[in-house]
Formats: C-alpha cells, sequence, structure tokens
C-alpha cells in the first residue's frame, strides 16, 4: 500500500508569488504530492504533520555544485585517489541534503556511478543531475596540470582527474562530448574563459574556437540535452550563447548588450557569487594561491553588479554555489548574498522554479503543484521577509522531505 502523509496547516511558499500564501494542506502520495489545498478531505489514512505556524516550500536546488571538489585546491586532488574522492564526497552530499537541498546539479565531475548508487539508496543525497567531466582546451581552466608536467605524466587514477579531459580541435572536442553522453551525462560542461581556480590561465583569456563550440553544442543537442559553459568575460559569454550554450556559469562581467542577447535567446545564468565571498572571508585558509586570491576579487567585485544587468535585462537567473567540503556551509547563506542585488522573492525564484528550468523539471521539482514530486521543507519563519532564516537550516528547517521519503521531522505527528 502506498504511504500517504499529509502536511497540515502550514503557510505556503509558491515561488511564483511575491509572498506567503494562507495556511494550507499538502497531501503526498508516495513520491508526489497529490493534492495542495485548504482543509484536504479524504486523508484520514494519512500519517499527519501539524505544521501550523511554519512555513511550508519546495526543496531547494543547488545548479553549480562539484561533488568531488573537496580538496583545499584542484591541485591537492592529484594527492588522493579516486576512491578516497568518492567517499568524502558521500558526506557532501548528505549536509547539502540535510541543510535543504533536495536536487543539486553536478557541472564537472559528477558521474553516473556517483548517481546510480543514489538512486540505489545506497548514499542519502540530494537528487543528482550530473555532466561527467568538463571539457576543456590544453591550457584552460580545467587543464590543473603544473607547468612542469607534460602530457605524459598520468594523473588518470587520482580525484583530479574527475574533474575534466582535454579535448583540442573539433574531432576531438566531437568525441569527448559523445564520450561523456555515451556514459550518461545529462549535460555538457564546456570552459570557454579563464578560472579562478586553474593555475595557468588568464582570467581573461578565451578559450575554444568558435567551431569548437558549435561542435560541442551540436552532439549535446542531437542527443537531446544542452551544453553549459564557464565564462566570466562578456566576450566569452557571448560567443557561447552565440553558438547555441544554453546555460552561462559565473557570467560576472556581462556586459547590458551581452545580457540582451542572452534574454533575447532564452539563455540562463547560474551566478556563483557565495564561493568568491567565501574564498575572501577565509583568506589563505580557502587553499587559493596568491594569483587566484587576485583573481576571486575580481570577480567578486563584479558579480553583484552582474546580477543587477542580468535583471534588467530579464535574463533568467538561476542559482550556484560552487563550493567545496571546507567552504559548504556557506550554501544557504549564499541565497541572502544574492539578495544584495536582487529581491527575496527573485532569489527564492531562482534555486526553486529558475533551477528546475535549468535542470530541465519544469512543474516536477521547485514548487509545490499537483504531480510534482514530494521535495518539500518546512521552516521556521518567512524566507521572503529574512532569507537568513535559511542560513541557519539546523536551527529553521524543520523539517525535510525528498520524494515523499522523510529526511529530517522534529515535528509530532499523527498515525491514521
Amino acid at each position: 500500500m502506498t504511504k500517504r502523509i499529509l502536511i497540515a496547516g502550514a503557510r505556503l511558499l509558491d515561488p511564483r508569488q511575491d509572498r506567503l500564501g494562507a495556511p494550507t494542506d499538502i497531501l503526498i502520495s508516495g513520491a508526489d504530492i497529490q493534492a495542495v489545498g485548504q482543509h484536504i478531505t479524504n486523508a484520514e489514512d494519512a500519517e499527519r504533520i501539524d505544521a501550523e505556524g511554519l512555513t511550508v516550500m519546495p526543496g531547494l536546488i543547488d545548479a553549480h555544485v562539484h561533488i568531488y571538489m573537496n580538496e583545499r585546491n584542484i591541485a591537492a586532488g592529484a594527492e588522493v585517489p579516486q576512491t578516497y574522492a568518492a567517499a568524502k564526497s558521500t558526506f557532501v552530499l548528505r549536509d547539502m541534503l540535510h541543510r535543504g537541498w533536495t536536487t543539486v546539479r553536478d557541472v564537472a565531475g559528477g558521474d553516473y556511478g556517483m548517481r546510480d548508487a543514489v538512486e540505489a539508496g545506497y548514499v542519502q543525497s540530494p537528487r543528482l543531475f550530473v555532466g561527467g567531466k568538463a571539457i576543456t582546451q590544453t591550457g584552460g581552466h580545467g587543464d590543473f596540470r603544473g607547468r612542469a608536467e607534460s602530457e605524459y605524466d598520468c594523473a588518470c587514477c587520482t580525484g583530479r582527474a574527475l574533474f575534466s579531459t582535454l579535448a583540442d580541435g573539433v574531432p576531438e572536442v566531437i568525441k569527448a562530448t559523445r564520450e561523456q553522453l555515451r556514459l550518461g551525462a545529462d549535460h555538457i560542461k564546456i570552459m570557454l574563459s579563464g578560472g579562478v581556480a586553474s593555475p595557468n590561465d588568464p582570467l581573461d583569456s578565451i578559450q575554444y574556437r568558435v567551431d569548437e563550440i558549435a561542435a560541442c553544442v551540436e552532439e549535446a543537442q542531437r542527443w537531446g540535452t544542452y551544453v553549459c559553459a564557464h565564462a566570466y568575460s562578456d566576450i566569452a559569454i557571448r560567443r557561447a550563447v552565440e553558438n547555441g550554450i544554453r546555460t552561462i556559469e559565473h557570467g560576472n562581467f556581462v556586459g547590458a548588450e551581452t545580457a540582451a542577447i542572452m534574454a533575447e535567446r532564452g539563455a540562463f545564468v547560474v551566478p556563483t557569487l557565495i564561493v568568491h565571498e567565501a574564498n575572501l572571508r577565509l583568506g589563505a585558509a580557502s587553499g587559493k594561491s596568491p594569483s587566484s586570491m587576485e583573481k576571486n576579487e575580481r570577480v567578486r567585485q563584479g558579480g553583484l553588479q552582474a546580477l543587477k544587468t542580468y535583471k534588467q535585462a530579464g535574463v533568467q537567473i538561476g542559482y550556484g554555489s560552487d563550493l567545496s567540503m571546507h567552504t559548504q556551509h556557506f550554501q544557504n547563506e549564499g541565497l541572502a548574498f544574492h539578495a544584495s542585488s536582487l529581491s527575496n522573492a527573485d532569489v527564492i525564484r531562482s534555486a526553486t522554479i529558475v533551477n528546475a528550468k535549468v535542470i530541465r523539471r519544469e512543474a516536477k521539482l521547485g514548487e509545490l503543484v499537483t504531480g510534482a514530486m514530494a521535495d518539500v521543507l518546512l521552516v521556521k519563519g518567512d524566507p521572503y521577509q529574512d532569507l537568513m532564516v535559511l542560513a541557519n537550516p539546523a536551527e529553521n528547517i524543520v523539517g525535510i522531505l525528498q520524494s515523499g521519503n522523510v529526511i529530517k521531522n522534529i515535528i509530532k505527528t499523527r498515525n491514521p
């Protein structure tokens, strides 16, 4: 018999609105929401959670994580085997779920093996959407070899090798894209500009030729999926969008004209401002080199202004964290940090219904509607008024359900 749960009397947070709704009942049957409304009847057989005085909202979605990138820096990943990296990631995933992130999208490293382990119930984790290894040119953002390492040096069995694969020229890009699709990638990630963490590429470098970008996009589209792109500079963002890239990751230096093109073409941006703020706060403890910290300060200063530019242009703005194990505790605070440039309601939408669109699960994730997956949070306080209530999940997120399974519940329940 399918288990049913009735969450009764909490005020509904509908991300499509700008304020909490009236006290509402939500009836869950198995993994799905069966009904949403006031005073639901015909639920006598359901386990009842009396949630009066609380907020009920959809589980959060983080569209930019790296489940295996959990050492102090990328170079340190070469010092650990992949088994160690995988074991460590299970703790990171569990903690994300217990902070209210019921779904995450990995955009470099996450693979079908961990996704299958999660789906089989071996790992307590957010629902995973994975892109496999990111595709990078030699010397690009995903090439983390030190300058003394040659192409013949092997790091194939280390945690670092999980992150990316090198491909130069159209044939290699096509092959690399097809390989990640063969391995079950939900999307493809390509590196199109310099980055903070990579040691050798200038932040303003423009990576991959147009024909290489187009080849990657065509292969993904023919497979029925899409490409997301690491891109900071305005020109890198524009080259990406004009050649069919669907989501821009980071995007800190966008200009108004490029943002307008993104809006016209229906592209998304997934900002990751909290990782830059976390690096600043931690300083040397972040694990970043002095040169990386210089890059970090540039992108940090550009990030909040970029959010305003995207908002003004009408670009669909998602939410990403991009954090490692030692910075993961900033994940929820990132929502409030984005509210420095956006309204609280816009930030909530970014981590719910917008990110649901990013991962192509509209009406199934990111909102509490009939037929959606039963990913539900019960929260003390009103996130529309103060997003910092979500920044203390141990205290304020008192209930978590994922696909109808109770992950956390400190509220008294009444059995039928």
